[in-house]
């Protein structure tokens, strides 16, 4: 019977110690103040907010203890007392860990107040519009006065805050600069403030645009005006030139530097944009295309003699097939050969998609051999024009050698024919007097090549010059679109404009009369951007076009200089994500550096319990964030009870902190020891009972 009880493991009620946790945190401590009469007097009292002490009665007051909430410390004091019962009296405003004891708790709702935090940007460049957060925070909903200043002046507002809110205090960094926020109510008050220093200076490469190159170095740009050279190692390339100024290759390192995260800016100077031929030379890149353009027709009147065969054929089509690419849909281009006899490769026809293939594969085809008979290939080549539905129409010869055949009709037809004529002398034997002869006569250009080497860049500047779009000059109006980069700004008319259109895959800032002005997008990791204006007759007497002009430059290297930063309110911490291009990211915090995890193209991710510095490479970035608070918005009645159930307590109303505490008393080994004297005792008696019968 008595080990059956003792399994039971029945208790004896006792008087117990009871442990009161009073929190004095700076949001519970005046309703904690406020309750002490009401708490009993036979308890053992612990007060906390960041650290803990003992106190000697529950009408004491201690403010000395911190300004945050710190539960671990007041559980450690707790157990060194080894109560029999916990009660936690606070406002909940704190993260919840697991009690290691069974806890009640009582709820007391905290303070009205406001707290205010200043974030500064991660990586502030000099020159640029920067945003200060504003952060606020109010456990309860309350009326509030704000006021913030800095380099943008002081604003004010007056708003009612609960939980938290988030605003944007901005303003152009051009030195190292103070905010001050100052919140104030009925409450109190609080205040915050931050410092900013320029982390980096832009850098520009700058190329036959000299007005661009002075606005950028207004908005605090290093800027470089070229020459143009590998590696491209500016966070910008601003083009004002056109292709066949730049060196050979130049097309396409411009696009892998766009593609690896560059910033690229395409600017409408008398040799830039359209009519530096970028339109043909990086057409899936470029963000705008000429608008109503009433296209060009062009043919190619090509020597394919036998002392053309080998390198000369070889780079004389490699030529033409420039002429092909640089063409646009609206332009017709036709190729007639000429040796001893002449032969129609194709008549002129549309550059379209299918029309260049076919141009391509034709062209490909051209053997060499025969005299240098050009009369009547060039009277064919006039005859083929004659029904071409263009306004503009040219033709262009090429020749290593003398013409063989009478040269006066030649000339005669060409001043006679009404087309722009151009040649193009190959050579030391070519016939250079007839040739330069010709271009005269026919209104055109003469162009002579030293080796063939040359043919291929000299093709495609006469199809610039024969292909390229025409500007406008007069009075532009500007309508800016809804685009952060167009806000607060009024740009003025524009006194030159290329009409172009955007393509559907930019967006378009500016624009004129439904022509786009300004277009931008993403191509591969960077930005792209194209102005069709001259910023050396357009704008000269805008204040503000430095810094809109500067602001598009920082937005266009943005993709491979800037850094974005979010954070958001995750545990204990914030979850951290961090934008932009890094090499070997790490974050530095207590003296412990963290691998930031990639999640994405661009995109790392950590978990942070403070904040700390950002590194990498030679790069150290502090990082800035709105961290958790004493004043962070919680449901603090929600876990204390969670916390109090989680522990086998409960959540207690104020009537219900007089109980008195009970120790119950274990009565199991009582039981047992009974249990066994009992048993000890009916052995000795069987012994002593055999021994009298023996």
């Amino acid at each position: 019977m008595l080990l059956f009880l003792a399994f039971l493991d029945p208790r004896w009620p006792m008087p117990g110690r009871v442990v009161y946790l009073l929190d004095f945190s700076p949001s519970a401590r005046e309703s904690v103040f406020a309750l002490a009469d009401r708490l009993p007097r036979d308890g053992i009292y612990v007060a906390f907010a960041e650290r803990a002490a003992r106190l000697p009665s529950p009408t004491a007051r201690r403010l000395d203890l911190g300004e945050r909430t710190d539960l671990k410390a007041a559980f450690q004091e707790a157990e060194v007392l080894r109560p029999s019962r916990v009660v936690l009296v606070s406002d909940g405003l704190f993260e919840p860990i697991s009690a290691p004891f069974p806890l009640d708790a009582v709820y007391v709702p905290p303070k009205p107040h406001v707290a205010v935090e200043l974030v500064p940007p991660p990586y502030p460049l000099y020159g640029e519009t920067v945003g200060v957060g504003v952060v606020l925070e109010a456990p309860l909903s309350v009326e509030a006065r704000l006021r913030v200043e800095g380099p943008a002046g002081t604003w004010e507002r007056s708003l009612r805050v609960e939980g938290r809110k988030s605003l944007a205090y901005t303003f152009s960094l051009t030195e190292k600069a103070e905010v001050w926020a100052v919140v104030e109510g009925s409450w109190g008050r609080s205040e915050a403030q931050v410092s900013l220093q320029p982390a980096d200076r832009g850098r520009a490469l700058v190329l036959g645009d000299p007005a661009l190159a002075r606005y950028l170095e207004a908005q605090g740009f290093q800027v470089e005006e070229g020459p143009f050279r590998l590696p491209l190692e500016a966070d910008l390339v601003a083009v004002g030139l056109g292709v066949l100024d730049l060196p050979e290759g130049a097309p396409e390192a411009l696009r892998s530097y766009l593609r690896q995260g560059g910033g690229l800016l395409f600017t409408a100077t008398p040799k830039g944009l359209f009519f530096g031929g970028w339109d043909r030379a990086l057409p899936e890149d470029l963000p705008l295309k000429p608008l109503g353009r009433k296209g060009a027709a062009l043919i190619l009147v090509m020597d394919v003699s036998g002392s053309m065969e080998g390198e000369k054929l070889s780079l004389a089509v490699a030529g033409a097939l420039e002429l092909v690419r640089s063409a646009a849909e609206e332009d017709y281009l036709g190729v007639v050969l000429f040796s001893s006899t002449h032969r129609v490769l194709f008549p002129p026809r549309p550059m379209t998609e299918q029309g260049k293939k076919e141009a391509e594969s034709l062209l490909l085809s051209v053997r060499a051999g025969g005299g240098t008979v050009l009369g009547s290939a060039f009277r064919e080549a006039v005859r083929l024009l004659q029904g071409v539905p263009v306004e503009r129409k040219g033709i262009l010869v090429l020749s290593d050698g003398l013409i063989s055949d009478p040269q006066d009709p030649i000339l005669a037809l060409a001043e006679a024919s009404g087309l722009e004529v151009s040649a193009m002398a190959l050579g030391a034997d070519a016939d250079r007097a007839f040739l330069k002869a010709l271009a005269e006569r026919g209104g055109g250009r003469y162009y002579q090549a030293a080796t063939a080497r040359e043919l291929p860049r000299l093709f495609l500047k006469e199809g610039q010059e024969v292909f390229q779009g025409e500007g406008l000059e007069g009075r532009f109006p500007v309508r800016a679109r809804p685009h952060p980069l167009a806000q607060g700004f009024s740009p003025p008319p524009l006194s030159v404009l290329l009409p172009a259109r955007a393509e559907p895959w930019a967006e378009v800032v500016l624009e004129s009369d439904g022509r786009a002005v300004l277009a931008l997008g993403e191509r591969g990791e960077g930005r792209v951007a194209a102005l069709a204006t001259d910023l050396s007759r357009s704008w000269r007497d805008w204040k503000e076009a430095a810094s809109f002009l500067g602001g598009l430059a920082r937005y266009l290297m943005g993709g491979k200089k800037a850094l974005a930063l979010y954070a958001y309110p995750e545990g204990k911490g914030v979850r951290v994500v961090v934008l932009g291009h890094l090499e070997r990211p790490l974050f530095l915090s207590g003296g412990q550096e963290m691998p930031l995890v990639p999640t994405g193209p661009g995109r790392y991710e950590i978990q942070a319990q403070t904040p700390g510095v950002l590194l990498d490479g030679p790069r150290r970035l502090p990082l800035a964030f709105p961290l958790p608070g004493e004043w962070t918005p919680r449901d603090g009645k929600l876990v204390l009870k969670t916390l109090a159930e989680a522990s086998h307590g409960r959540l207690l109303a104020l009537e219900d902190l007089g109980q008195p505490g009970s120790s119950p008393l274990p009565l199991r080994p009582y039981l047992l020891a009974l249990a066994l004297a009992l048993f000890l005792l009916e052995r000795l008696l069987e012994a002593r009972s055999f021994a009298r019968k023996a």
